[in-house]
């Protein structure tokens, strides 16, 4: 039986680690999470999974990563800002098979081929939405798939058994041969969405189904193509991310499919808007810092993102303010 470690059960982490346990008879799952009310509530009542499905599971917490010395799959789900302090912490680890990171931005998967390995790191992109409203429980909100590739674009033993696992565990997932394309894919339509629904205090239907936003929206995304561009990569549709088509065409044509996406029907609430509603500071600083900064190496223009996340710094610095 292989054994799966992810680190850091939150709304993603959390909701994957619930599935993974539950479904399949082909892993063991242990989540290391920092000691806690969250740690401490799963281990005594299990973790709860509510929203798209609704189950409580048993399954092994750590809250001292020494107590792991060796495990078949590795998965990083804490949020970006967290990545440097998680790794330190699980660096010590001896994984047989892969690591793999569940978060966002174009720079984790080199964080983590650096602290484990090229060889040891695959891809992976994640489009699942999940709260965790209270210590011990999950809210499942969306599932638009998680892709999994190795860099080079071949396919492997290891990448298909994580795919067929996320698969018998209920949860939307498929191998690809172009992790790179799919991950600036994500990207492209995650940053703008994040962006309005923080400043906005939006769930994504909110921002997608507003006119006013869905035209910036699109604009946005229309600049960070640019960007994937000037790394030679081609985007492509990835869940309710349609920006290969949203980066053609005329701006209103691309408005009216921007207003008709999966997310335009959908309750779920961006990871950013999540943290901003619980007055903590979002991971864009980790997650969009170094991708401006590339922007800006690369002298491509970003304008209005730069704009918006801009007034985001200072929103979390007035909610740091507030807090101390």
């Amino acid at each position: 039986m292989k054994k799966v470690v992810i680190v850091g059960p939150g709304g993603l982490g959390g909701l994957v680690a619930a599935q993974l346990a539950r479904r399949t008879e082909s892993c063991q799952v242990t989540v290391v999470t920092r000691p806690g009310v969250h740690a401490e509530a799963i281990r005594s009542q299990g973790l709860r999974l509510e929203g798209l499905d609704e189950f409580t599971v048993q399954l092994e917490v750590v809250d001292d990563p020494r107590q792991v010395d060796n495990c078949d799959a590795l998965i990083l789900a804490v949020k970006s800002q967290d990545a440097a302090a998680a790794l330190e912490q699980v660096g010590h680890i001896q994984v047989n098979d892969f690591v793999t990171s569940l978060q966002n931005g174009t720079i984790k998967d080199d964080v983590l081929a650096d602290a484990f390995g090229r060889d040891k790191t695959i891809g992976v992109v994640a489009i699942l939405a999940g709260e965790r409203p209270q210590p011990g429980v999950i809210n499942w909100t969306y599932d638009g798939g998680t892709q999994f590739g190795e860099f080079d674009g071949t396919r492997s033993e290891r990448v298909d058994w994580i795919v067929d696992l996320f698969k018998q565990s209920g949860l939307d997932a498929a191998a690809t041969e172009s992790i790179l394309s799919a991950t600036w894919s994500k990207m492209v339509g995650w940053i703008p969405i994040g962006l309005f629904a923080t400043l906005a205090r939006r769930d994504n239907a909110q921002v997608l189904s507003d006119p006013l936003m869905a035209k910036e929206y699109t604009a946005i995304v229309r600049e960070l193509s640019a960007l994937a561009h000037s790394h030679g990569v081609a985007l492509q549709t990835i869940g309710p991310y349609h920006v290969d088509k949203w980066t053609q065409g005329s701006a209103s044509e691309a408005v009216e499919l921007v207003m008709s996406s999966p997310l335009a029907g959908s309750h779920s609430r961006h990871s950013a808007f999540q943290d901003v509603a619980k007055g903590l500071t979002t991971e864009f600083s980790a997650s969009i810092g170094p991708l401006l900064e590339d922007a800006r190496i690369r002298a491509v223009p970003l304008p209005k993102t730069e704009a918006l996340y801009a007034a985001l710094m200072g929103l979390e610095a007035s909610l740091k303010e507030e807090s101390s």
